[in-house]
């Protein structure tokens, strides 16, 4: 089996040898041919320091690392690696370094089209075959050059490999791409040549979806959501795919194991406070003070953990804090640790615990013995006899909960009668449905039969009732409608034979969640807010439109959002709509913790309050003066020349109106106060006379706002 796989270089360095490049086996591309290939990509010239690595890789592959850098300020690195034996560049990394005097320009010099093409040429010109085979699929970040993202003024293209119209996972050629300058700042190529097994006489859809459905499907579940910001908890009804790498053998409809193990957290339980008299603190301050008067002592803690553990002769306890807990800041915990260590003082084992301040239960322990075992490990209890003992552990720790949850099945391992430790999750029933994030953890050894981690996860909380809830048959038919299963390539590793090679099975498709509002079906994010669906900003009635160029550029960059039809451009536009589309374009927030709405038009319709928002934040930055913009007002083009000048941030210069000559026939009909800031927009070309006239009291239509907001960004370019 012959198969090539490029390798990030952290990877390589962690799974390989390395050795000097003067110590190498043989090898069908020399160092020399090496460095030749990357000087006929890019100049090195500008670099003063330069190492070759040769290492040999964890699948046997030998590969050559090339490393160019610079001493000098802004300093800067190029770094290759290159299969020695069929010359393929594996990975390529520029960085230009820190300069300070490198502006990002509002306005990229390459489109998003231009730089596929730059991508494009570049792949093929590297492996003119493989790519051929490939097919460009949504980009991992989306590019918003005047965002303030570290991927804000790059495009990332992903070609991923298709066989028999299939994706083939891990395969392909990822590029990025600099939207100011159009070079490649970094390629990376992955690729395997073992043959793939043919899409041939293989299970129908539908009895790959009734494997899904039998096997793992969707589960109804309350899920927590927790704001550490605000503090503020949310508990909702979930639909949920447990899990989403789920992969069903192609050909027999099996449902291949998945390696990964499960691992729960320690939790706390609720304790009401008593309040306290006015002692001249604070609210709050009070409130921290009784929690922390009403805590056990570190001593009640310590015997607490000795009912259910017994700490083994030689460890001694080290240390002891009292913090709030990390899932619920406002309760208190004990963390307690012992330590043992070796005559030369080296640490050969620890205990951790964890208990609750105010309720006084013990949250957690682990146990971690760095000695190994003595003779041959030998399996004294299997699952079965593993899972009685950790019961018969939660039956005294936790009688009353204990008879409200249930075991998580898990798949069997590879080898059962060589597995040293066994792992139980049992989750929280509420209304006979899972709670999530309410479990008891637990591993026991299986050749002593000791608990060796234990971890309590356990809130009292208002659950919202299931009435109404769609039922699981509906939800599922959505799922696979609406997202489904898709053929793909995987390559899988067989532990028994010690090797790997590429299955075709079905796999979920990619989407944005896998979690559903249980009684609407809506995804949500990690907040469990409702992900809105994005819509492609497109325009009916711009095509041929005087500004179209320009309105288009300000949907490419993100500026301007909608997901109606129309952008009406020559109806007018309001004071308080320009203010949102300029603080749009200029990358200015309303607070500290959220971005501006990247929409100028919505098919929810903007309220004053919305409008206010953005004239207040306008109003802070000095752009707009007191009660100078009102939200639904028409935009007068002097208004407009004002609030764009002291955007741009020449107010200081504009309010000296008296050094500006008369350059308009209209010019005493401008407002005397905006009378500089005319001059200089007309000067600067981001507003226009028309026959000797500025028709300074003419309203601005929307188009002309467009193209207003467009030659302020590439006046910025040009600063």
């Amino acid at each position: 089996m012959k198969r090539y796989v490029a390798l990030i270089i952290a990877l390589s360095f962690l799974f390989s040898s390395i050795v000097p490049a003067l110590a190498l086996t043989e090898t069908k591309i020399s160092q020399e041919k090496a460095v030749e290939k990357i000087k006929s990509i890019f100049d090195t010239s500008k670099y003063d320091r330069f190492n070759i690595h040769y290492n040999e890789s964890y699948e046997n592959k030998k590969i050559w690392e090339l490393s160019w850098s610079k001493s000098t300020q802004p300093y800067g690195s190029l770094n290759a690696s290159i299969d020695a034996d069929t010359g393929n560049i594996l990975y390529l990394n520029m960085y230009k370094g820190h300069d300070p005097d490198r502006q990002t320009l509002p306005i990229p010099k390459y489109n998003e089209g231009e730089a596929r093409k730059i991508a494009e040429a570049f792949a093929k010109k590297l492996q003119p075959d493989e790519f051929a085979k490939t097919k460009l699929t949504d980009r991992e970040y989306p590019v918003y050059p005047l965002h303030d993202t570290s991927y804000s003024d790059r495009y990332s293209f992903n070609f991923i490999r298709m066989e028999n119209n299939i994706p083939v996972e891990d395969n392909g050629i990822n590029i990025r791409v600099d939207a100011h300058t159009g070079e490649v700042e970094s390629y990376s190529f992955t690729w395997s040549w073992e043959p793939l097994t043919p899409a041939e006489k293989l299970i129908s859809i539908e009895e790959v979806e009734k494997v899904f459905k039998d096997k793992e499907g969707l589960k109804l579940a309350y899920q927590r959501y927790y704001d550490y910001r605000t503090r503020e908890e949310n508990i909702k009804l979930v639909y949920t795919v447990g899990n989403p790498q789920i992969m069903i053998d192609a050909y027999t409809g099996e449902l291949l194991k998945n390696e990964f193990g499960i691992y729960g957290r320690g939790a706390a339980a609720e304790e009401s406070m008593k309040q306290m008299d006015n002692s001249g603190l604070t609210p709050v301050e009070l409130e921290e003070v009784e929690i922390t008067k009403n805590c056990i002592s570190k001593e009640t803690a310590i015997e607490i953990v000795k009912e259910y553990l017994s700490i083994p002769k030689g460890y001694e306890q080290r240390s002891a804090n009292l913090y709030g807990d990390y899932s619920n800041p406002d309760e208190k915990v004990w963390n307690i640790n012992w330590r043992k260590t070796d005559d030369e003082n080296r640490e050969t084992g620890t205990i951790y615990a964890r208990v609750h301040a105010i309720s006084s239960e013990l949250l957690s322990f682990s146990i971690y013995d760095y000695a190994e075992r003595k003779g041959d490990f030998k399996q004294n209890y299997d699952r079965k006899a593993a899972q009685e003992k950790a019961e018969e552990f939660l039956k005294k720790i936790q009688p009353e909960r204990f008879g409200n949850v249930e075991l998580e099945e898990i798949e069997d391992v590879e080898f059962p009668e060589k597995v040293q430790k066994h792992y139980f999750t049992y989750t929280r029933l509420v209304n006979n449905i899972p709670y999530t994030y309410n479990r008891f953890n637990i591993t026991v050894d299986a050749q002593t039969g000791i608990i060796e981690n234990y971890g309590m996860q356990w809130q009292e909380r208002d659950f919202p009732s299931a009435d109404g809830v769609l039922t699981k048959t509906d939800v599922e038919t959505r799922f696979l409608e609406d997202i489904g299963l898709e053929l793909v390539y995987v390559n899988t590793y067989n532990y028994e034979e010690q090797s790997s090679s590429y299955k075709l099975v079905y796999k979920l498709k990619p989407t944005t969640s896998y979690t559903f509002d249980a009684f609407n079906f809506k995804p949500l994010d990690y907040n469990g807010n409702p992900i809105k669906e994005e819509v492609p900003t497109s325009f009916i009635d711009i095509k041929d439109h005087w500004a179209e160029s320009d309105i288009q550029l300000l949907i490419d960059l993100g500026i301007i959002v909608s997901s109606e039809d129309n952008f009406r451009p020559d109806e007018a536009i309001t004071e308080g709509e320009f203010i949102k589309l300029l603080m749009i374009a200029k990358n200015q927030r309303i607070s500290d913790d959220r971005p501006l709405p990247v929409t100028l038009e919505s098919d929810d319709a903007e309220t004053d309050e919305d409008i206010e928002k953005y004239i207040e934040a306008a109003q802070r930055l000095g752009w707009i003066k007191a009660g100078e913009a009102q939200a639904n007002t028409p935009l007068p083009r002097e208004k407009a020349a004002a609030f764009i000048i002291r955007a741009m941030g020449f107010e200081k210069v504009a309010t000296l109106s008296d050094i500006f000559k008369e350059i308009v026939e209209d010019y005493d009909t401008i407002y005397p106060e905006y009378k500089g800031h005319v001059t200089i927009a007309i000067g600067l070309g981001l507003l226009s006379e028309d026959a000797g006239s500025f028709n300074p009291k003419n309203i601005t239509s929307r188009a002309q706002a467009a193209t207003i907001i467009v030659r302020m960004l590439k006046t910025d370019n040009n600063k």
